[in-house]
């Protein structure tokens, strides 16, 4: 039985991610097209390029931190490792002002270069901290209680950069009234969350190296030719297949609604930096209902059907507030009113959303398990680079796409001018129902999922034998 205290300096490993998901998600397009006046279509190039540099790095990181021997284990010299080009990147990425007056491919190569940056290291703590924890327990409930702990430690984090954002940094001050629109604040906000990434990361390092003499150490073969065919084992793993694929389209779906997210709230809704920010709450109190019962659902059903039905649960709320402002059912907006419409739909839709994550988060343990039976190797690092990798491509596919949503439609980048109600309209159209549309691609491929709980604890039995 994993005790508390370390299911909590386990999660507390999530900050980081949280913090760096939500500003690539819902900031970092904005403020390089909004702000510092880069062409959308370059900074979605940005993000894409940077995310192709991942395919590359991510798995090779799984598989060294895998293969590692060292006096702290297999996972834990990387993660001290990543605190320096995590923390640098991260906040060299708001560095950037409108009076530097650079050229859009000097913008270009700056947003790439510490984005890029940004990424190894976070995939130099990521991964191994994902493995870590697929290795600290093998058992089917508890596991997915752990990933609960991580997965709601990710969200709380996001939203207190969020927060952090709306409530502290992007305060409206009589030169802007839209707070997010202020280009003097932007690099406060990168250093805090920069700050805040670097003391977590140090944090959890530290608190759980204790138990690296618990974990496993790597008892296969070093030999490339082993390695090659060790990999194939788990990259061709049907498990493995459906569930890389399934988060690979759920990225795009999520991903591009997400990057539209500020657009939307912004000039669709009209609703001003405090008034998003109202909307905080209620993913915290999403959060927590998720957190609360995604391990009891697990006690009675397969973690496939949870995930359809989160899916599925996603893809019904996401465009209802759209449809309904076509009715002409929605307050007026910018209004109170309107942020407490809104939250009733969200608190169904962001609890679907996590309950989704969780559960997904807990099927590369149980994967990691079917591949140690089919290779006499544990290759936890290969596996979780995968959802590692997937949750940089919901924000990098997100935000390519997002891009060339707003090229396509011109939308006017900072000091162009205020954009058309067409094009506000369309960025509203393609977040809501298109976004939901998307949403039935995954829904169909986790349907082929069959690692169900009976066939785990086979696996199991056979391993222990």
């Amino acid at each position: 039985m994993l005790s508390t205290s370390l299911k909590r300096d386990y999660s507390i490993g999530a900050i980081p991610n949280g913090i760096k998901v939500d500003t690539f998600t819902f900031f970092l397009l904005f403020f390089y097209s909004n702000i510092i006046g880069l062409n959308a279509a370059l900074a979605g190039t940005a993000i894409f390029a940077a995310l192709c540099i991942d395919a590359i790095t991510d798995p090779l990181m799984g598989t060294i931190s895998d293969r590692t021997r060292s006096r702290l284990g297999r996972r834990h010299p990387f993660m001290f490792a990543s605190v320096i080009p995590m923390t640098v990147g991260y906040i060299m990425l708001f560095a950037p002002r409108q009076d530097w007056d650079l050229s859009q491919s000097s913008l270009f190569i700056w947003m790439l270069s510490f984005t890029v940056l940004t990424r190894i290291g976070m995939t130099l703590f990521d991964i191994p901290h994902r493995s870590f924890g697929a290795e600290v327990t093998k058992n089917y409930q508890e596991r997915t209680v752990l990933m609960s702990w991580r997965e709601m430690m990710q969200w709380v984090s996001s939203l207190g950069n969020a927060a952090l954002g709306y409530f502290v940094f992007f305060r409206p001050t009589p030169e802007y009234s839209i707070g997010q629109l202020n280009p003097d604040v932007w690099l406060p906000f990168g250093v805090m969350g920069g700050t805040l990434m670097a003391l977590s990361v140090l944090y959890t390092s530290f608190k759980t190296k204790p138990y690296i003499g618990q974990l496993s150490e790597w008892k296969g073969s070093t030999n490339l030719k082993d390695i090659f065919a060790e990999l194939k084992v788990a990259l061709t793993n049907k498990s493995f297949v459906i569930l890389f694929f399934g988060n690979l389209t759920l990225s795009l779906a999520w991903g591009l609604s997400n990057s539209l997210a500020l657009y939307v709230n912004t000039y669709f809704w009209e609703l001003k930096a405090m008034q998003i920010g109202l909307l905080l709450p209620i993913y915290f109190v999403s959060t927590m209902l998720a957190f609360y019962l995604t391990p009891r659902l697990v006690q009675f059903f397969d973690k496939r059907t949870i995930v359809m039905v989160a899916i599925l649960g996603v893809a019904l709320i996401t465009p209802v507030a759209f449809i309904l402002f076509n009715l002409g059912l929605t307050p007026e907006k910018g209004s109170l009113s309107l942020v407490f419409f809104l939250a009733s739909f969200m608190v169904f839709l962001v609890m679907f959303a996590v309950i989704g994550n969780m559960t997904r988060d807990s099927m590369v343990g149980d994967i990691a398990d079917e591949v140690e039976l089919q290779s006499s190797a544990r290759q936890e690092g290969i596996l979780y680079s995968a959802v590692s990798f997937m949750q940089k491509f919901n924000a990098g596919i997100g935000a390519f796409f997002a891009g060339l949503v707003l090229n396509f439609i011109e939308f006017p980048e900072a000091g162009s001018g205020a954009p058309t109600s067409e094009q506000v309209y369309t960025l509203a159209f393609v977040q809501g129902p298109i976004g939901a549309i998307l949403l039935l691609i995954p829904f169909f491929i986790f349907y082929r999922y069959d690692l169900t709980k009976e066939r785990h604890n086979e696996i199991i039995k056979s391993l222990e034998d």
